[in-house]
């Protein structure tokens, strides 16, 4: 017997669950971006409607030029909100590669500008709100307990 033909059963039972556990991983993910895509869909269309709610309330007088140009960006948010709705994943990350080949540094810019963004966010989202009158707070400012 030529030692390329024979088979551990063991072997073939291990490449069968690395198999399986691959394909659940992929799946778990998938489902997962999956999720995020639909959230941030949805994040997209509320910041669009507040931007042509904004763009509403100040567009007349000297904000017109402005108000237009929010009311241009909120369609063009809206317009992106809805593709990340009815896309499935595989064909929205083809045509985000197929873009990055074509514009590669429109995609490199746009990439950074989101993660400079996206960390502007977190760093905001992150910070505890001001406690009036909190001890912990009082206690660093020197001035705020003097009598004059």
């Amino acid at each position: 017997m030529a030692a390329g033909n024979t088979t551990d059963p063991l072997q073939d039972r291990a490449r069968n669950a690395t198999r399986e556990l691959k394909d659940s991983a992929k799946e778990t993910a998938r489902g997962v971006l999956g999720e995020q895509q639909h959230a941030a869909a949805s994040g997209l269309g509320q910041f669009a409607a507040a931007l042509r709610k904004a763009a509403h309330e100040s567009g007349d007088g000297q904000q017109a030029p402005i108000a237009r140009i929010a009311e241009n960006a909120a369609d063009g948010l809206e317009r992106l909100s809805a593709s990340l709705r009815e896309r499935d994943f595989d064909r929205l990350v083809g045509d985000l590669e197929s873009f990055a080949r074509r514009q590669p540094l429109v995609f490199f810019g746009a990439a950074v500008a989101t993660g400079f963004l996206a960390m502007r966010f977190l760093k905001a989202s992150n910070r505890p709100a001001p406690q009036t009158g909190s001890p912990a707070r009082d206690a660093g400012n020197v001035t705020g307990n003097l009598p004059y």
